[in-house]
Protein backbone atom coordinates (compact mmCIF):
# COMPACT_ATOMS: atom_id res chain seq x y z
CA UNK A 1 0.00 0.00 0.00
CA UNK A 2 3.27 2.35 1.11
CA UNK A 3 4.74 1.62 -1.88
CA UNK A 4 0.98 2.48 -4.34
CA UNK A 5 0.24 5.74 -2.50
CA UNK A 6 4.02 6.82 -3.35
CA UNK A 7 3.90 5.88 -7.03
CA UNK A 8 1.02 7.97 -7.21
CA UNK A 9 2.16 10.60 -5.43
CA UNK A 10 5.32 11.35 -8.15
CA UNK A 11 2.84 10.51 -10.79
CA UNK A 12 1.14 14.24 -9.50
CA UNK A 13 4.62 15.91 -8.39
CA UNK A 14 5.70 14.82 -12.06
CA UNK A 15 2.61 16.36 -13.36
CA UNK A 16 2.40 19.32 -12.33
CA UNK A 17 6.48 19.62 -13.06
CA UNK A 18 8.17 18.85 -9.95
CA UNK A 19 11.33 16.65 -9.10
CA UNK A 20 10.45 13.61 -8.64
CA UNK A 21 14.04 11.48 -8.40
CA UNK A 22 13.80 11.73 -3.96
CA UNK A 23 10.36 9.96 -4.22
CA UNK A 24 11.55 7.29 -6.83
CA UNK A 25 14.72 6.62 -4.00
CA UNK A 26 12.43 6.52 -1.50
CA UNK A 27 10.34 3.71 -3.28
CA UNK A 28 13.56 1.84 -4.26
CA UNK A 29 14.13 1.36 -1.01
CA UNK A 30 10.64 -0.11 0.30
CA UNK A 31 10.88 -2.50 -2.33
CA UNK A 32 14.27 -3.09 -1.09
CA UNK A 33 12.47 -3.80 2.53
CA UNK A 34 10.20 -6.19 1.10
CA UNK A 35 12.11 -7.84 -1.03
CA UNK A 36 15.85 -7.45 -0.02
CA UNK A 37 17.90 -10.21 -1.34
CA UNK A 38 19.79 -12.63 1.68
CA UNK A 39 23.49 -14.14 1.64
CA UNK A 40 23.46 -16.34 4.60
CA UNK A 41 27.42 -16.92 4.19
CA UNK A 42 27.98 -12.98 5.44
CA UNK A 43 26.89 -13.87 8.65
CA UNK A 44 30.20 -14.11 11.00
CA UNK A 45 33.58 -12.86 9.49
CA UNK A 46 34.95 -9.54 8.31
CA UNK A 47 35.22 -10.38 4.32
CA UNK A 48 37.29 -7.29 4.40
CA UNK A 49 40.08 -8.01 6.53
CA UNK A 50 42.50 -8.15 4.10
CA UNK A 51 46.40 -9.01 5.01
CA UNK A 52 48.78 -9.00 2.55
CA UNK A 53 52.68 -8.48 1.25
CA UNK A 54 52.87 -4.93 0.59
CA UNK A 55 55.46 -6.02 -1.83
CA UNK A 56 54.44 -8.33 -3.41
CA UNK A 57 52.58 -8.25 -6.84
CA UNK A 58 48.83 -9.70 -8.03
CA UNK A 59 48.83 -12.27 -10.33
CA UNK A 60 46.77 -10.85 -12.89
CA UNK A 61 47.19 -9.89 -16.20
CA UNK A 62 45.49 -7.25 -16.66
CA UNK A 63 44.11 -5.09 -19.91
CA UNK A 64 44.01 -1.51 -18.67
CA UNK A 65 42.68 1.48 -21.33
CA UNK A 66 43.23 5.20 -20.29
CA UNK A 67 42.20 7.82 -22.25
CA UNK A 68 44.09 10.61 -22.09
CA UNK A 69 44.19 13.99 -24.68
CA UNK A 70 47.52 15.32 -24.91
CA UNK A 71 48.71 17.88 -21.97
CA UNK A 72 52.00 17.84 -20.88
CA UNK A 73 51.05 19.93 -17.82
CA UNK A 74 48.90 16.37 -17.27
CA UNK A 75 51.40 13.93 -17.73
CA UNK A 76 52.62 13.70 -14.38
CA UNK A 77 49.45 12.44 -13.12
CA UNK A 78 48.90 10.07 -15.82
CA UNK A 79 53.05 8.91 -14.99
CA UNK A 80 51.65 8.02 -11.48
CA UNK A 81 48.61 6.36 -12.50
CA UNK A 82 51.15 4.22 -14.56
CA UNK A 83 53.37 3.38 -11.86
CA UNK A 84 50.63 2.35 -9.57
CA UNK A 85 48.95 0.37 -11.78
CA UNK A 86 52.55 -1.36 -12.53
CA UNK A 87 52.89 -1.94 -8.25
CA UNK A 88 49.57 -4.03 -8.71
CA UNK A 89 50.72 -6.02 -11.17
CA UNK A 90 53.29 -6.31 -14.13
CA UNK A 91 51.09 -8.06 -16.05
CA UNK A 92 49.20 -5.01 -16.34
CA UNK A 93 48.84 -3.96 -20.78
CA UNK A 94 48.34 -0.26 -20.82
CA UNK A 95 47.03 1.36 -23.76
CA UNK A 96 46.91 4.79 -23.63
CA UNK A 97 44.32 6.12 -25.97
CA UNK A 98 45.22 9.65 -27.31
CA UNK A 99 44.28 12.38 -30.48
CA UNK A 100 45.91 12.60 -33.27
CA UNK A 101 49.77 14.09 -31.86
CA UNK A 102 53.19 14.61 -33.61
CA UNK A 103 55.60 11.46 -33.27
CA UNK A 104 57.93 14.21 -31.18
CA UNK A 105 54.64 13.98 -28.44
CA UNK A 106 54.12 10.54 -28.99
CA UNK A 107 57.55 10.01 -27.75
CA UNK A 108 57.62 12.82 -25.17
CA UNK A 109 54.27 11.06 -23.59
CA UNK A 110 56.11 7.24 -23.50
CA UNK A 111 59.58 8.62 -21.98
CA UNK A 112 58.11 10.41 -19.62
CA UNK A 113 55.16 7.76 -18.12
CA UNK A 114 57.74 4.86 -18.45
CA UNK A 115 60.94 7.30 -16.65
CA UNK A 116 63.11 4.64 -17.32
CA UNK A 117 60.96 1.40 -15.84
CA UNK A 118 61.45 -0.59 -19.54
CA UNK A 119 59.69 -3.84 -18.25
CA UNK A 120 56.64 -1.54 -17.62
CA UNK A 121 54.22 -2.56 -20.63
CA UNK A 122 52.70 1.22 -22.07
CA UNK A 123 51.16 1.40 -25.86
CA UNK A 124 49.93 4.79 -27.26
CA UNK A 125 47.27 4.03 -29.58
CA UNK A 126 46.78 7.08 -31.29
CA UNK A 127 43.18 8.11 -32.42
CA UNK A 128 43.77 10.14 -35.99
CA UNK A 129 40.34 10.72 -37.35
CA UNK A 130 38.52 11.73 -34.44
CA UNK A 131 35.37 13.69 -35.15
CA UNK A 132 35.08 15.50 -31.96
CA UNK A 133 37.73 15.54 -28.68
CA UNK A 134 34.90 14.74 -26.36
CA UNK A 135 34.06 11.46 -28.27
CA UNK A 136 37.90 10.63 -27.42
CA UNK A 137 36.76 9.00 -24.44
CA UNK A 138 34.26 6.60 -26.04
CA UNK A 139 37.44 5.22 -28.38
CA UNK A 140 38.87 2.55 -25.27
CA UNK A 141 34.96 0.62 -26.66
CA UNK A 142 36.95 -0.91 -29.91
CA UNK A 143 40.19 -1.46 -27.73
CA UNK A 144 38.96 -3.32 -25.06
CA UNK A 145 37.15 -5.58 -27.43
CA UNK A 146 40.58 -6.19 -29.18
CA UNK A 147 41.95 -6.88 -25.84
CA UNK A 148 39.10 -8.98 -24.62
CA UNK A 149 39.73 -11.75 -27.54
CA UNK A 150 43.03 -12.09 -25.80
CA UNK A 151 41.96 -14.77 -23.28
CA UNK A 152 45.16 -14.57 -21.24
CA UNK A 153 43.41 -10.97 -19.71
CA UNK A 154 41.73 -11.82 -16.98
CA UNK A 155 40.74 -8.06 -16.13
CA UNK A 156 40.16 -5.06 -17.69
CA UNK A 157 40.48 -1.73 -15.97
CA UNK A 158 39.13 1.47 -18.32
CA UNK A 159 39.93 4.66 -15.89
CA UNK A 160 40.43 8.46 -16.72
CA UNK A 161 44.13 9.80 -16.96
CA UNK A 162 44.24 11.13 -13.63
CA UNK A 163 42.87 8.47 -11.20
CA UNK A 164 45.00 6.23 -8.87
CA UNK A 165 44.21 2.67 -7.72
CA UNK A 166 46.15 0.57 -5.00
CA UNK A 167 46.72 -2.92 -4.59
CA UNK A 168 43.89 -2.67 -1.18
CA UNK A 169 41.27 -1.62 -4.05
CA UNK A 170 42.32 -4.59 -6.07
CA UNK A 171 42.14 -7.27 -3.22
CA UNK A 172 38.47 -5.45 -2.20
CA UNK A 173 37.32 -5.47 -5.40
CA UNK A 174 38.23 -9.31 -5.95
CA UNK A 175 36.58 -10.49 -2.19
CA UNK A 176 33.76 -8.84 -2.64
CA UNK A 177 32.70 -10.00 -6.54
CA UNK A 178 32.77 -13.68 -5.66
CA UNK A 179 29.50 -12.79 -3.09
CA UNK A 180 28.00 -9.70 -5.27
CA UNK A 181 28.03 -11.56 -8.67
CA UNK A 182 25.38 -14.04 -6.98
CA UNK A 183 22.91 -11.27 -6.80
CA UNK A 184 23.82 -9.32 -9.97
CA UNK A 185 25.78 -6.54 -8.14
CA UNK A 186 29.08 -4.98 -8.15
CA UNK A 187 31.92 -3.90 -5.92
CA UNK A 188 32.19 0.23 -5.95
CA UNK A 189 34.84 2.81 -5.54
CA UNK A 190 34.27 6.49 -4.58
CA UNK A 191 36.92 9.16 -6.14
CA UNK A 192 38.44 11.10 -3.24
CA UNK A 193 40.35 13.93 -3.19
CA UNK A 194 42.95 15.23 0.01
CA UNK A 195 42.60 18.75 0.94
CA UNK A 196 46.62 19.79 1.16
CA UNK A 197 45.98 21.84 3.86
CA UNK A 198 43.96 19.92 6.63
CA UNK A 199 44.52 16.41 5.29
CA UNK A 200 40.81 15.75 5.35
CA UNK A 201 39.73 13.54 2.69
CA UNK A 202 36.88 14.31 0.44
CA UNK A 203 34.69 12.13 -1.59
CA UNK A 204 34.27 13.67 -4.73
CA UNK A 205 30.80 13.01 -6.12
CA UNK A 206 29.02 13.17 -3.52
CA UNK A 207 26.88 16.46 -3.73
CA UNK A 208 24.71 15.64 -0.45
CA UNK A 209 24.90 13.52 2.09
CA UNK A 210 23.61 9.73 2.01
CA UNK A 211 21.00 8.60 4.93
CA UNK A 212 21.98 5.02 5.27
CA UNK A 213 18.88 3.91 6.77
CA UNK A 214 17.07 4.69 3.43
CA UNK A 215 19.48 3.09 1.35
CA UNK A 216 19.43 -0.46 0.56
CA UNK A 217 22.17 -3.08 2.00
CA UNK A 218 23.31 -6.60 2.66
CA UNK A 219 24.31 -7.38 6.03
CA UNK A 220 27.83 -9.02 5.88
CA UNK A 221 27.75 -9.47 10.35
CA UNK A 222 27.09 -7.44 13.05
CA UNK A 223 28.05 -4.14 11.97
CA UNK A 224 29.54 -4.28 8.78
CA UNK A 225 27.22 -4.17 5.72
CA UNK A 226 27.57 -4.24 1.48
CA UNK A 227 25.56 -0.82 1.18
CA UNK A 228 23.68 0.47 -1.77
CA UNK A 229 24.52 4.33 -2.71
CA UNK A 230 23.16 7.16 -4.76
CA UNK A 231 26.45 8.92 -5.99
CA UNK A 232 28.10 6.12 -7.87
CA UNK A 233 30.30 7.84 -10.74
CA UNK A 234 33.64 6.37 -10.68
CA UNK A 235 35.73 7.76 -13.34
CA UNK A 236 36.74 4.17 -14.52
CA UNK A 237 35.70 0.12 -14.07
CA UNK A 238 37.24 -2.47 -13.37
CA UNK A 239 35.66 -5.56 -14.35
CA UNK A 240 36.31 -9.74 -14.87
CA UNK A 241 36.20 -11.28 -17.69
CA UNK A 242 32.29 -12.00 -17.27
CA UNK A 243 31.37 -8.33 -16.56
CA UNK A 244 33.01 -6.94 -19.59
CA UNK A 245 31.60 -9.51 -21.89
CA UNK A 246 28.56 -8.35 -20.47
CA UNK A 247 29.26 -4.26 -20.97
CA UNK A 248 31.02 -5.17 -24.65
CA UNK A 249 27.78 -7.07 -26.12
CA UNK A 250 25.03 -4.63 -24.35
CA UNK A 251 23.63 -1.36 -24.19
CA UNK A 252 26.12 0.12 -21.70
CA UNK A 253 28.51 0.44 -24.22
CA UNK A 254 26.38 2.62 -26.40
CA UNK A 255 27.33 6.65 -25.84
CA UNK A 256 23.52 7.18 -26.01
CA UNK A 257 22.65 4.76 -23.15
CA UNK A 258 20.33 6.49 -20.73
CA UNK A 259 18.42 7.97 -23.35
CA UNK A 260 14.94 7.14 -23.86
CA UNK A 261 15.61 7.97 -27.73
CA UNK A 262 17.53 5.27 -27.88
CA UNK A 263 15.78 2.60 -26.09
CA UNK A 264 13.37 3.20 -23.54
CA UNK A 265 13.97 0.61 -21.19
CA UNK A 266 17.50 2.02 -19.77
CA UNK A 267 15.68 5.88 -20.01
CA UNK A 268 17.43 7.19 -16.84
CA UNK A 269 17.60 10.88 -15.68
CA UNK A 270 20.70 10.10 -13.88
CA UNK A 271 22.46 9.13 -16.93
CA UNK A 272 21.31 12.25 -18.87
CA UNK A 273 22.53 14.28 -16.51
CA UNK A 274 26.44 12.75 -17.16
CA UNK A 275 28.00 14.57 -20.11
CA UNK A 276 29.27 12.44 -22.59
CA UNK A 277 33.06 12.01 -21.87
CA UNK A 278 32.07 11.07 -18.06
CA UNK A 279 29.30 8.44 -19.70
CA UNK A 280 32.35 6.17 -21.03
CA UNK A 281 33.18 5.33 -17.63
CA UNK A 282 29.55 4.39 -16.22
CA UNK A 283 30.01 1.07 -17.85
CA UNK A 284 27.42 -1.22 -16.18
CA UNK A 285 26.61 0.83 -13.68
CA UNK A 286 22.53 1.50 -14.32
CA UNK A 287 22.40 -1.65 -16.69
CA UNK A 288 19.63 -3.75 -15.40
CA UNK A 289 19.98 -3.13 -11.90
CA UNK A 290 17.61 -5.17 -9.59
CA UNK A 291 14.57 -3.22 -8.50
CA UNK A 292 15.48 -3.53 -5.15
CA UNK A 293 18.69 -1.25 -5.51
CA UNK A 294 19.69 2.51 -6.96
CA UNK A 295 22.39 0.81 -8.95
CA UNK A 296 24.36 -2.05 -9.35
CA UNK A 297 27.56 -0.82 -7.28
CA UNK A 298 27.98 -1.73 -3.67
CA UNK A 299 30.59 -0.13 -1.26
CA UNK A 300 31.93 -1.84 2.40
CA UNK A 301 30.07 0.08 5.22
CA UNK A 302 30.54 0.03 9.09
CA UNK A 303 26.85 0.64 10.13
CA UNK A 304 27.98 1.40 13.79
CA UNK A 305 30.33 3.91 12.91
CA UNK A 306 28.99 5.21 10.03
CA UNK A 307 31.91 4.92 8.20
CA UNK A 308 32.93 3.89 4.65
CA UNK A 309 35.43 1.56 4.65
CA UNK A 310 39.18 2.85 2.92
CA UNK A 311 39.56 -0.41 0.71
CA UNK A 312 37.03 1.28 -1.67
CA UNK A 313 38.73 4.60 -1.56
CA UNK A 314 40.27 5.65 -4.97
CA UNK A 315 42.20 8.99 -5.43
CA UNK A 316 41.67 11.54 -7.59
CA UNK A 317 45.12 13.14 -8.10
CA UNK A 318 44.39 16.69 -8.67
CA UNK A 319 42.70 17.41 -6.30
CA UNK A 320 41.04 20.19 -7.93
CA UNK A 321 37.37 20.32 -6.24
CA UNK A 322 39.11 20.94 -2.54
CA UNK A 323 40.92 23.85 -4.15
CA UNK A 324 37.97 25.78 -4.87
CA UNK A 325 33.89 26.20 -3.85
CA UNK A 326 32.18 23.53 -6.01
CA UNK A 327 29.56 21.57 -5.59
CA UNK A 328 31.71 18.21 -5.88
CA UNK A 329 34.60 17.49 -3.65
CA UNK A 330 32.72 19.36 -0.74
CA UNK A 331 31.49 16.36 1.71
CA UNK A 332 34.47 14.41 3.87
CA UNK A 333 34.28 10.88 3.15
CA UNK A 334 33.55 10.40 7.12
CA UNK A 335 30.36 12.00 6.41
CA UNK A 336 29.23 11.18 3.56
CA UNK A 337 26.85 8.47 4.27
CA UNK A 338 25.53 9.25 7.93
Amino acid sequence: MLIYLLNRLRVILKSIGKKEEGLNDLITYFKFKKNSPQLDELNKNNIFNIDYNKTEELSLNIAVTIAFFYDEKKIKYLKEVCKNLYSISSNCNIFIITNNISDKKKKILLRKVKNKNTAMNVNIHIIKNLINNRLLPWCHIPVMKNLYKNKKYSHFLYLEDDISLSKDNILYWLKARKILKKVNLIPGFIRTEEDKKTKKIYAVDFTSINKSKFLPKIKINKNLYFINYKFPFQGMYFYDRELMKEHLNSVSSNPDFGHGAFNIQYLNSKMINFDLMAKASVGLIYKDVPKEFLNRLMIPFDYENKKILNNCLIEHLPNKYTKKKSLYGSIQVDKAIS
